[in-house]
This record gives C-alpha cells, sequence and structure tokens, in this order.
C-alpha cells in the first residue's frame, strides 16, 4: 500500500469514511441481517454468485443492449424530421444530459424511498419512453423522450451502486462494480449490430419496441430477487439517527471527489472517441481504419478492465488505481510527443492501444471508490453527487480537449489529459487513503 504524507490523519480519515461504514453495515443496528447479503456466509453480497447474476449483470447486460440497438436507428431519426446536423445532434447530447440530469434526483429518491423502488421505476420509465419515441410526431418529442431514457438510465445504475455499496463487502466490490461495467460494455458493444438488422428489417423505429421489452425483461430478476433497503434502516433508526448535510457529505471527502473529478477529466475524451476524431484528421483514416482501431480497443481493454476488478479486491484500490492512471498521464505524454513531432502512424497505433490498456485498469475505480466511502446515512445523495462529479468531468473533459486542439494544437489537448492522469495519482499518493477495508 502507498503510504499517505500525513499518515496519522489519513489513518484517521479512512477510519471515519472506510472501516466504521464498513462494521456498521456488516452489523446493522437491532441485529438485522442485511437482505441483499443473504448469499453470502459472512452476511455480504458476493460478486460470483446466482444473485449477483440475476440481479446485477444480466440486467445491466440487457438495458445497456437496447440502448445499443436504438443507436444506429437515432441518426436516420432525426434526418427525417429536415433538421440541420447541428439540431440533429441535439438527439445524442439530450441521452447524455439526461443521464447526468439524473444523478441528484436518483440519489435523493434513493435516501427517500428505497433503492428497490428505484431500480424498478427506471427501466419501467425507459421502457415507456421508448414505446413513445415510436410514436413520435416531431423532433422536440424525439429530444425530449431520449432525455427521459437518459435520465431513467442513471436511476437504475444509481440504484444498483448503491445496493453494491451496502450489500457487498468491501473485498467484492471491486469485482462486483468493474463487471456491472463490463456487461454494460458488452451490451452497446452488441447492440449495434442487432440494430442495424432491426432497422433494415422492420424499420428505424422498430429497434425501440426492442428496447422496451429489453428493459421490461430486466426488471423480472429486480422484482424476483432485488432486496430493498432494510426498513430498519428508513423507519426504525430515523428518529435517532441524524441526517447528514451537504457540508458533512462532501467536505470530509473532499480529496475523494478531486479524484473522481479529475478521473473524468482524464478519461473523457477517450470516451467520448475524440482520439479516433484525431486519428482521422492527422492521419486521413478512413471508416475502416477506425473501426480496426475501436475493434483493438475493445480487445485490448474488456480482459483488463474485467481483471482490475480482481485486482483491487486483491491488492487494494490504491495499488491498481495509482498505476493505472500514471499510465494514463504516460501515454497521453507520449502522444503528446507523436503529435508535436510527428510521428508515424504505426507509433500512433502502439501509444493508442497502451492508452486503452491504461484505460482499462481505470474503469470502474472511481465507481468502487465511491461505493466504498458512501456514507450510510445519506447513500443515495452522496452517489449522486459522486456521480455528477465524475460525469461532469468526463462532459467537461472532451470539451476541452476539443478547444485546445483548435486554439494551440493537439499537443495541448494530449498534455492536457496527461496532467489530468497525474493529478489522480498524485491525490491517491498523497491524500487518500487506501479504501479497501474488511468485514
Amino acid at each position: 500500500m502507498v503510504i499517505p504524507r500525513h499518515g496519522a490523519r489519513e489513518a484517521k480519515h479512512a477510519d471515519k469514511v472506510g472501516v466504521r461504514m464498513t462494521e456498521r453495515e456488516s452489523a446493522p443496528a437491532g441485529g438485522t441481517e442485511n437482505p441483499e447479503a443473504a448469499t453470502s456466509p459472512r452476511g455480504v453480497s458476493k460478486a460470483v454468485s446466482w444473485g449477483a447474476f440475476f440481479t446485477t449483470y444480466f440486467p445491466a447486460f440487457l438495458l445497456a443492449l437496447g440502448t445499443g440497438i436504438v443507436l444506429p436507428a437515432i441518426p436516420a431519426m432525426a434526418q427525417s424530421f429536415d433538421v440541420s446536423f447541428g439540431v440533429a445532434s441535439t438527439v445524442v447530447t439530450s441521452f447524455l444530459i439526461g443521464n447526468l440530469a439524473g444523478t441528484l434526483p436518483s440519489g435523493w429518491m434513493i435516501d427517500r424511498f428505497g433503492r428497490r423502488m428505484v431500480i424498478i421505476t427506471g427501466p419501467l420509465i425507459a421502457a415507456t419512453a421508448s414505446l413513445a419515441i415510436v410514436f413520435a410526431e416531431s423532433f422536440t418529442q424525439l429530444v425530449i423522450l431520449r432525455f427521459v431514457a437518459g435520465f431513467a438510465a442513471q436511476m437504475w445504475l444509481m440504484g444498483r451502486l448503491a445496493a453494491i455499496s451496502h450489500g457487498a463487502a468491501a473485498s467484492e466490490r471491486g469485482r462486483q462494480v468493474s463487471w456491472l461495467y463490463g456487461m454494460d460494455s458488452v451490451g452497446k458493444l452488441s447492440g449495434p449490430l442487432v440494430g442495424a438488422f432491426i432497422a433494415t428489417s422492420w424499420g428505424l423505429r422498430g429497434g425501440f419496441v426492442v428496447y422496451a421489452v429489453l428493459a421490461l425483461i430486466a426488471l423480472i430478476p429486480t422484482i424476483l430477487y432485488a432486496e430493498d433497503t432494510p426498513r430498519h434502516a428508513r423507519n426504525e433508526t430515523s428518529a435517532t439517527v441524524r441526517k447528514l448535510s451537504l457540508w458533512e457529505i462532501v467536505v470530509p471527502r473532499l480529496p475523494y471527489f478531486g479524484v473522481a473529478l479529475f478521473a473524468g477529466l482524464a478519461r473523457g475524451p477517450i470516451y467520448a472517441d475524440l482520439l479516433h476524431l484525431y486519428a482521422a484528421f492527422a492521419y486521413n483514416l478512413g471508416p475502416a481504419q477506425i473501426g480496426f482501431l475501436a475493434t483493438g480497443a475493445i480487445v485490448v481493454n474488456m480482459p483488463i478492465a474485467l481483471a482490475a476488478g480482481w485486482m483491487m479486491d486483491r491488492f487494494g484500490r490504491k495499488h491498481t488505481m495509482v498505476p493505472g492512471f500514471t499510465g494514463v498521464a504516460v501515454a497521453m505524454t507520449a502522444l503528446a510527443i507523436c503529435a508535436f513531432i510527428p510521428l508515424s502512424y504505426s507509433w500512433y497505433v502502439v501509444l493508442f492501444f497502451f492508452a486503452s490498456a491504461m484505460q482499462g485498469l481505470t474503469g470502474s475505480s472511481i465507481q468502487t471508490v465511491g461505493a466504498d466511502v458512501a456514507p450510510p446515512e445519506a447513500r443515495g445523495m452522496f452517489l449522486g453527487l459522486w456521480r455528477l462529479t465524475g460525469q461532469g468531468g468526463a462532459t467537461i473533459g472532451p470539451i476541452i480537449f476539443a478547444v485546445l486542439a483548435e486554439t494551440l494544437g493537439y499537443t495541448s489537448s494530449f498534455l492536457f489529459t496527461a496532467a489530468a492522469g497525474t493529478v489522480v495519482a498524485f491525490l491517491l499518493i498523497f491524500y487518500v487513503a487506501e479504501t479497501r477495508t474488511t468485514t
């Protein structure tokens, strides 16, 4: 483990945020066992279990598959309303904005009504919005419904992260979060191929019907197996457990929020496919060559991303994240040099795959840390703020990357991303305590 500079202070902070949290959740008030933890002899949810598969991984795959299925039809649907490219792009951004807008309301609803209600309501709203798109008669309706679908997707994800934060031991959370996002990636990557076939055979709006059906199917294991927030946590102790203010939620964990923000800034450009755009302009790549790079990145990224969850649980969060974000900084610095000289396309391919590998190593780490340090008294609101911070960084990062590339050149864009990765590694080494604790 990397030893923080201020050892005593960080150890005390870790006890407040990490160890005490785990002890309280492993032995709830009143002696009631955590209902979601019934699958484990130790009283915690296991990453490798049928319960985790049916309540987390399988629904994540179905919902992501539906999201991917509708993607090929969206541009053509937007064009069918005779709008310009700039206006048509709002169909894509509206989903992302809805996803971002859903963070804080979802956190509040989890604390107010329980995560089971949020996990069930999210797919129901997504299914309703998708079916409504089938009958949309204007571009404005399409944009609004895509916003609603993005909001609903965030509801489900927030509910599942809250469930993992509450029901999984620290030694299991890394794998559960990583495999949740892994199944999400598999679904999104598989969806467009299916969606292209559906759009060709059934028409542009057929994919939205399939998406609605998949969202409803994803509800079945949730309704059958997913447990709610323990009743005593919401009712019996409400008179004795003081609610935390926003100040009390954020300030003691400020370095963690810094990690979430700068991690979003560091990963945003790759997640927004700006490196593919750079390659198209810098090396005159066509769709086939970019498709090769994208496919190769998936092949490199996926096994590393899945292994990263095991590494976080086995060796600790910082032992995985510090090398990962240091690697991101090194890769982006190398790409800055590649753009400045410039180096040949072969060098770019090598550096691009190295950057993809480092992104895979850091992919789900931030959400795992968030699940570790979420306070039981305000888990939903904390995760809402946490997701808002990370999503905000991931949204702003590509914008800054593009502005720097336009005004100062590509080298400055890559150096900015490298600096963000360096800040994350710095905060992890000197200001953030290890959050992996044992029950």
